[in-house]
């Protein structure tokens, strides 16, 4: 008999349910009681829920009625998702789904009298391991629960061959159609975006004036606002006066430098011109266009239709902008949609997990815009024009940011609204982790086999439920699970040299003494759930303080870093109704993991004054950068496709401007390391991994108990074999991957680069999903299909490129098929490019070991190699090193500049190795100018 695990969820989010797909597992139609069953029309009805149009009226008020359809599963088949709507309008009998096996019920999903129709969604995983099904009711939507957090679990075998509608006597409800697939994806799918049109009106100028360093204009529909500044930006708002001066950002919080500009004022416009930039406001239509320093035009407002007059002190936050049809368009955020270039799309941007939607976007064409409002936000963008329409703010609210490149691009925005701080040198290394490690023991003994095995590690993770019996939100460890922390502490420490990440949730279970005191002062969002608790209220600075306060106690213990889970918030549909400290949930919903990392960042920093700190948490909003958080994307599938899908979500991402990023390497929830099928899959993620801004393997591995391993060796012998090789690469590679850390915080620089970043002009870039640049060097080309063993590559134009692996050199501008056995990811070096390496693997930056210096000709190179101790705040003030490499490849001369900083002046062995020509250089490095001859 199969074994299984049941998830039952009831949802109310933004799903619909695909009822004209195929049905693999349903043999015919529906039978049974059909002459006492009545079909109706439009009876069920959710809000952002596709709902067929036909369901059936099931009245059992003197018999019970009944209707079936047979099912045939193939055995293979270890997952089976289910998915139905359901009304019941009275009755204490039962209503709902049966499972049945000849003729004899395996499994009864009842149906809740409620007021709203329910979507149930049942999970039904076979596995030989276990024989227990786990019942949810509303979970988070977007991704498996987990089994800790089960309302009850049920023992027994419950393969089936039919499914049955059910009302007993008594009863009354509606039932949609049922859905059988072997996906969630299959059965439940995001609703298309059913937006009410909205269209502008022309505001014509009345009156202006420049005051209070920027320039007002009055017009026939409200106020326009606009205020330049030095870093290539204008902040553009537009409202009633009083709601223009009264606004304030959770993104912007400091103050730029306003720009010094001039007004003119012409037949046709309002002129507003800085060094900088050139926007003009049309006197008779009231629509603005930005335009570079020189004069050209990047982009306007949509005449007649970019803005709706005032009504009262308040307008619609919408704006509608023509664009260029040769540009392309990036950022947003992290989406699941498989989409790079963002012409002719649409995306809801709301947070939950395996989503975090950020309101910046970039254009080749020379301009950027983030949309200052955190309520629900559709953008649009098709043949008529580009728009933005959020669900409530009193102005239109957004900036506009104008640069050649898109580098320059993100670095006004990261100007604007905070730059990124250094990590420490540790978290640019390998994190492994997994659901989860339960006790001291485990985490131990993990550590001590990986110690054993030679696989490196920086950090191991902690994840949820240590603290046991105390309850989530105790904020204490279970000492029955962690005897002797401090000891295991000292011991990864100094033993094992590896740091610990702990993860931290926002919310408190009712009943334990931390959740009563929190709730007794109003500071939790009662209702709003995250896994078996309710979250505080992260806008309300009282209950902020009082979080960190019962926090502390173990930052006290000197814990590493931090795992924020579960800040979307977790619950998004139990949040959304609630009011909050700064006003109604769905007025500031975006915002939840952005104002919560910030309290985290500042508890921190001023707890260990001096410590950089490291956070990583599952969603983000525009400015987290500067709350020094790397972001994960959340609970995924463990799929080739998904993996296809992260790598674009992941370049859109850090395209915004937030540079840290990664996902769970294997995705998450699934994938047996006992099979072939899987490993494979493992490795190419992990190939992949290896070269995003934060290297971790996390996952929920089958049959999905937290026991099941994550660690190499549980692979088998070649596939740890080539991850051991992968992460020593990694540690190799932290002189170049520290110095765009470096780059990161002191240019605002992006490591991992969606091709746009620096191909922007090569148009056969611009869509261009499965590759990407880390770094100013290399090019990866992760391999994303099932047994494939070569994948195309477009080296883009302008260089020539070589082959990494076998030094082979290529033209750019051509597409190539590169090899791709199991142990090897295409991988690519730009030429005229310097790659600086450990001659050891080293988890930390150090001075004391050679350097190796790759050296890749074919045009002149630079580098500028970036050093500071890795683990303090001193650089802040200075207490740093750049050393400048360059090349000149007519000469073939190689010059290591003079090194500028007072950080680590001592000597140095550099070896300097010339690729493709076997010409290597020992020189002995002082800090003064040295030349070589590399030929």
């Amino acid at each position: 008999m199969k074994n299984i695990i049941l998830i039952i969820s009831f949802l109310f989010c933004t799903v619909s349910i695909v009822y004209a797909q195929k049905q693999p597992f349903l043999k015919d139609s529906w039978k049974g009681d059909m002459t006492s069953v009545k079909q109706e029309k439009g009876r069920l009805k959710i809000a952002s829920v596709a709902v067929p149009e036909i369901c059936w009226h099931l009245d059992a008020f003197s018999k019970k009625v009944s209707m079936y359809r047979n099912v045939q599963l193939n055995d293979v088949n270890r997952t089976v998702w289910c998915s139905f709507l359901a009304l019941k309008e009275k009755g204490n009998s039962r209503l709902g789904l049966s499972f049945e096996k000849g003729n004899s019920e395996k499994l009864f999903v009842a149906v809740k009298q409620t007021q709203e129709p329910q979507l149930v969604v049942v999970r039904i995983d076979f596995s030989e391991k276990a024989d227990k099904a786990y019942v949810f009711y509303s979970p988070t939507a977007a991704s498996v629960p987990d089994l800790e957090n089960a309302e009850y679990t049920l023992s027994d075998k419950f393969d089936f061959d039919r499914i049955r509608i059910i009302a007993e006597k008594g009863s009354k409800g509606i039932f949609s159609d049922v859905s059988l697939g072997e996906n969630y994806q299959d059965v439940v799918h995001p609703n298309v975006l059913q937006v009410v049109a909205k269209e502008g009106q022309p505001q014509t100028v009345l009156s202006w004036e420049k005051k209070q360093q920027a320039l007002w204009i009055q017009t026939s529909g409200g106020t326009l606002y606009l205020q330049p500044y030095n870093i290539g930006s204008v902040h553009v708002m537009f409202g009633s006066e009083n709601e223009i001066k009264e606004y304030k950002s959770f993104a912007v919080t400091q103050q730029a430098k306003v720009a010094e500009f001039k007004v003119e004022d012409t037949q046709e416009d309002i002129v507003l011109r800085s060094s900088r930039l050139v926007v003009t406001v049309n006197k008779n239509k009231g629509y603005i266009s930005l335009l570079d320093e020189s004069g050209k035009i990047l982009l306007k407002e949509f005449p007649e239709k970019a803005r709706m007059n005032m009504c009262g002190d308040s307008v619609n936050a919408y704006c509608k902008f023509q664009l260029r049809d040769e540009e392309a368009l990036y950022g947003l955020g992290q989406f699941r949609d498989n989409l790079m270039n963002l012409r002719n799309a649409k995306r809801e941007l709301v947070q939950f997990n395996t989503q975090a939607a950020v309101p910046v976007i970039y254009s080749t064409g020379g301009w950027g815009l983030f949309w200052d409002n955190p309520s629900r936000t559709i953008y649009t963008d098709n043949s008529i024009g580009m728009s933005l329409a959020s669900d409530y703010g009193k102005i239109v609210n957004y900036y506009l940011f104008v640069g050649d490149k898109m580098d320059n691009l993100v670095a006004a925005y990261r100007s604007l609204t905070g730059g990124a701080p250094m990590l420490p040198d540790w978290a640019l290394g390998y994190h492994q982790s997994r659901n989860r490690y339960a006790t001291q023991k485990e985490v131990m003994e993990i550590a001590k086999k990986m110690k054993e095995e030679d696989i490196p590690a920086s950090t191991i993770f902690i994840d949820y439920h240590y603290w046991g019996k105390y309850g989530t939100g105790s904020h204490r460890f279970d000492e029955t699970l962690f005897p002797d922390v401090p000891s295991m502490l000292d011991s990864l420490h100094n033993v094992y040299d590896m740091k610990v990440v702990l993860t931290m949730w926002p919310c408190f279970k009712p009943g334990i003494p931390n959740y009563n005191e929190m709730s007794q002062k109003g500071y939790i969002l009662e209702g709003a759930k995250a896994i078996d608790g309710y979250i505080y209220d992260t806008f309300n600075p009282n209950a902020a303080k009082m979080y960190w306060d019962k926090v502390s106690s173990l930052v006290d213990l000197n814990i590493d870093g931090w795992f924020l889970d579960g800040p979307e918030p977790d619950h998004v549909a139990s949040y959304l109704p609630l009011n909050t400290y700064a006003g109604p949930a769905q007025k500031v919903r975006n915002v939840y993991p952005l104002v919560h990392a910030s309290h985290f960042y500042e508890g921190i920093t001023k707890a260990r004054p001096g410590i950089r700190p490291y956070m990583l948490t599952r969603c983000a909003w525009a400015s987290q950068q500067k709350w020094g958080t790397a972001v994960w994307s959340g609970d995924i599938p463990t799929t080739f496709a998904e993996l296809q899908t992260q790598v674009a979500a992941g370049l859109n991402f850090t395209a915004t401007g937030i540079p840290y990023w990664t996902t769970d390497i294997g995705g998450y929830s699934g994938g047996d390391p006992s099979k072939k099928d899987y490993q494979e899959l493992f490795v190419r993620w992990f190939q992949y991994g290896t070269f995003c801004p934060v290297f971790r393997c996390h996952g929920r591995r089958y049959p999905g108990d937290t026991k099941a391993p994550n660690e190499l060796w549980a692979y088998g012998p070649e596939v740890q074999r080539i991850c051991t090789d992968l992460i020593k690469l990694r540690y190799r590679l932290l002189p170049y991957i520290y110095t765009l850390s470096g780059k990161v915080t002191h240019e605002h620089y992006t490591p991992m680069r969606l091709l746009a970043f620096d191909f922007a002009y090569d148009q056969n870039v611009f869509d261009c999903k499965d590759q990407f640049m880390y770094g100013p060097a290399l090019l990866v080309c992760p391999v994303l299909e099932a047994g494939a063993t070569s994948r195309s590559v477009y080296l883009p134009q302008g260089c020539t490129w070589v082959d990494f692996w076998t030094g082979a050199i290529y033209q750019g501008g051509t597409t190539i098929t590169a090899e791709a056995p199991l142990d090897k990811m295409p991988l690519f070096v730009k030429s005229g490019s310097i790659i600086p390496y450990y001659t050891s693997v080293e988890k930390n930056i150090n001075v004391d070991v050679p350097l190796e210096i790759h050296v890749f000709g074919g045009e002149n190179a630079s580098f500028n190699l970036y050093e500071d101790d890795g683990e303090t705040l001193k650089y802040k003030n200075g207490n740093y090193s750049t050393i400048p490499f360059k090349w000149n490849d007519r000469t073939k001369e190689f010059i290591v500049g003079e090194r500028i900083g007072d950080y680590a002046v001592k000597d140095r062995d550099l070896i300097i190795k010339l690729k493709g020509k076997d010409v290597i250089k020992r020189i002995k490095y002082s800090g003064k100018e040295i030349k070589v001859i590399l030929k």
